[in-house]
């Protein structure tokens, strides 16, 4: 062995201690919040825990938690929340208080879960989540929610299948054999929270000092596809949503830290810039100082607005870029215009 080689093996290995600490950062994050502060009085909520919405051939029995407000006159409309956790990691309640945010203000709101990457390898978790979609709008009727208003929001791994959910819901290739298969997996708007959009380029736009997927079996494109993206480019083309972008979508709300060492911000940019080809309307909020995984716990309520930058696509046309702030409410107002337009009807 070279000098070179040994000097290249060293810094694979000190790479790989980056990776590590990296998402053991971030897994961290998953499972520490705090607890709320108060909040003004809001109407009850009604949790339905432990709903089977498929069974496949691997994983065991998939499930969802909803959450229904009580008092609401009319269908409700529906958010899907899809967790992060690198395709590996998909547990309810692994995100902000789905309740006091949006069920209090009359949504349904649905915690989805879906198969790890250590049990079932891609298309499996696209599956999965049209699965939950399909499966919610056939018990609608019986739950009172309004089948023809699903929104989908998800945060990183989450945000990669929310946005694939938004761009693949005309394909039956797509569908998988999760169950009813009647029903449209369709959504009418989608929040995606920093995902991978390209994952062949993931390690071309990861910020100085950022995670490099393709020389590390525990990285998560890795564990999806079954190996290095380089060596699997067709699946990985597959898995990344600007892949998918043909024509105009569904609204997409995208945000990204600019700070993100897993999942860099082009990737997002990535995905923005294909829906303002394919004359898609879309907002990329780009916030500034934020790393990854913002959406995984409550700290959007705990701590003070974060700044950010705000580009707009609509019809092939963009307006200039403006500055913002984040908090939870632009989610809300987002689906609020998308959802509620027949909210009292």
């Amino acid at each position: 062995m070279n000098a070179r080689t040994r000097a290249d093996d060293r810094a694979d290995a000190e790479q790989r201690g980056r990776n590590a600490t990296l998402m053991q950062t971030y897994v961290e994050g998953l499972a520490s919040t705090s607890p709320p502060g108060p909040t003004a009085p809001a109407p009850p909520v009604t949790v339905l825990r432990d709903m089977v919405f498929s069974e496949p051939a691997t994983g065991g029995g998939l499930r969802l938690d909803l959450y229904l407000p009580e008092g609401v006159p009319g269908p409700r409309p529906v958010i899907v929340w899809l967790p992060g956790g690198g395709w590996q990691r998909a547990a309810r309640g692994m995100g902000p208080h789905l309740g006091r945010l949006f069920a209090q203000r009359g949504y349904a709101m649905a915690d989805v879960e879906y198969r790890s990457s250590r049990t079932a390898l891609w298309p499996a978790q696209l599956h999965d989540v049209k699965a939950a979609v399909r499966y919610l709008r056939s018990v609608a009727q019986h739950r009172g929610l309004d089948a023809e208003r699903v929104g989908v929001w998800g945060s990183s791994a989450g945000g990669h299948l929310a946005a694939l959910l938004a761009l693949t819901g005309g394909d039956p290739a797509g569908e998988g054999d999760g169950g009813h298969a009647g029903y449209s997996s369709e959504v009418q708007a989608v929040v995606d929270g920093y995902g991978p959009t390209d994952l062949p380029h993931m390690d071309e736009d990861r910020l100085p000092g950022g995670v490099v997927n393709d020389i590390d079996p525990a990285s998560p494109p890795w564990g999806l596809l079954g190996g290095p993206t380089t060596d699997r480019p067709g699946l990985a083309a597959h898995a990344s949503p600007v892949s998918h972008v043909s024509g105009p979508a569904a609204p997409f709300l995208i945000l990204h830290g600019d700070a993100d060492l897993l999942v860099g911000p082009k990737q997002s940019r990535r995905l923005f810039d294909a829906l303002h080809g394919a004359g898609s309307e879309a907002t990329l909020v780009s916030v500034h100082g934020a790393g990854h995984g913002f959406f995984n716990t409550d700290a959007l309520e705990r701590t003070p607005p974060l700044p950010t930058t705000v580009h707009t696509t609509r019809c092939g046309e963009r307006t200039p870029a403006r500055p913002g702030v984040l908090t939870s409410g632009l989610v809300e107002r987002f689906f609020d215009h998308h959802l509620r337009r027949h909210f009292s009807d």
